[in-house]
Parts: structure tokens; C-alpha cells; sequence
């Protein structure tokens, strides 16, 4: 079996971005700050968002790295003004808890090319 991330399409400031999401990119979010990561654990932020504990800094931080690497010109700061002043800030937390966790298709679905 090989484990493979499903892009993410993400709609911000008007405009949509697709994103990949990649090894190097968990690791950055998870890596701690002192060693450049924003130090963020994924299995926690999603633990807290299925609680309704939303942690939207955290949320912020994570997207706006997904977002720059997508091309969009997108500080924290900005896409914690988006979330907290958008119509609806669930398809951008979904976003972030959905996009980290891989895909793992059979053998038989890669010789194919599709997930069966």
C-alpha cells in the first residue's frame, strides 16, 4: 500500500488556491519553533476542532503556510482576519484538519490509477 495526499482546494480572499499537501509540509507544522516549525501537533488540532475548540491562531498559522505555498500572498494575521470575519470559517478549518491526513490506496488502486 502507498499513502498519498489529495489535493486541497482552498478558497481565500475571493480567489481559489489548490494545495499539495506534503511530507515536508507536516513536518513544518509539527517541527518544534525553536528548530523553525510552527509547532503545531495536527492529532491535537484536530482533537480540539471535533470538540468544537477550534483553535483559530493555530488554524491561521497552518493555512496561511498551505496558502503561500499554493502562491497566495497570505500572512497569518491575514487569513485570522478571513476565518474570524468570513461567512462561514468551516470549509477553512475542514481544510487544514482534512488535508494532513493521507489517502492509502491498495496495490491494486495504484496500477490502476484510481481509488477504488
Amino acid at each position: 500500500m502507498a499513502a498519498i495526499f489529495e489535493e486541497v482546494a482552498i478558497t481565500y480572499a475571493g480567489k481559489q488556491y489548490t494545495v499539495k499537501p506534503t511530507f515536508d509540509m507536516i513536518n513544518r507544522v509539527e517541527m518544534s519553533k525553536v528548530s523553525g516549525g510552527l509547532g503545531i501537533s495536527l492529532a491535537g488540532l484536530t482533537a480540539r476542532v471535533s470538540r468544537g475548540d477550534a483553535p483559530v491562531t493555530e488554524v491561521a498559522k497552518i493555512l496561511a503556510l498551505m496558502l503561500v505555498s499554493a502562491g497566495a500572498d497570505a500572512t497569518p494575521e491575514d487569513v485570522y482576519v478571513e476565518i474570524m470575519t468570513g461567512t462561514d470559517a468551516r470549509p477553512l478549518i475542514e481544510a487544514v484538519t482534512s488535508a494532513f491526513f493521507p489517502v492509502v490506496r491498495t496495490q491494486t488502486e495504484k496500477a490502476d490509477g484510481k481509488k477504488k
